[in-house]
């Protein structure tokens, strides 16, 4: 099955359904996403962008990538709030919306950082070519701009 993320700006009214089976997993960021997300800024970030995939009219992922507050150097993107629904993880959901958030975050910055909380997520953005950060609180990847 393929999958065309698609840029997000008033949230869809499924983004609640998501959020709330991220909660039940033990994940509170899309709660942040839903408080700092407007429609068309995240805070102050005019640059930022929300992308999800939707699967007819329901949300299945989403993602966003902003400034960095722990590094708001000009130079840097963060990729952040990124959620794919349990039963649409490996089937190629989450790699099409990472691809759509890097593409469009190096359009403004050369390096993006993230930060995985758990062992899968860590692998999956190893898997789609960011490199591990030791020793740093706030990022555990950053990608380089090719």
């Amino acid at each position: 099955m393929s999958f065309a993320p698609t840029k997000i700006g008033l949230m869809p009214a499924s983004f609640t359904a998501l959020r709330e089976a991220a909660e039940r997993e033990g994940y509170d960021f899309l709660r942040r996403l839903g408080d700092r997300w407007d429609g068309e800024r995240y805070l102050n970030d005019d640059l930022a962008t929300v992308w999800g995939v939707l699967a007819g009219s329901k949300l299945v992922a989403i993602g966003a990538q902003t400034y960095d507050e722990y590094d708001p150097s000009p130079l840097h993107r963060r990729i952040r709030h990124f959620y794919v629904q349990p039963d649409r993880r490996r089937g190629g959901a989450g790699r099409a919306l990472a691809h759509c958030l890097i593409v469009d975050a190096h359009a403004l910055a050369p390096l993006l950082h993230l930060r995985a909380t758990h062992a899968l997520s860590t692998a999956f953005w190893d898997s789609v070519g960011f490199a591990r950060v030791v020793g740093r609180e706030d990022r555990t990847h950053v990608l380089a701009r090719p």
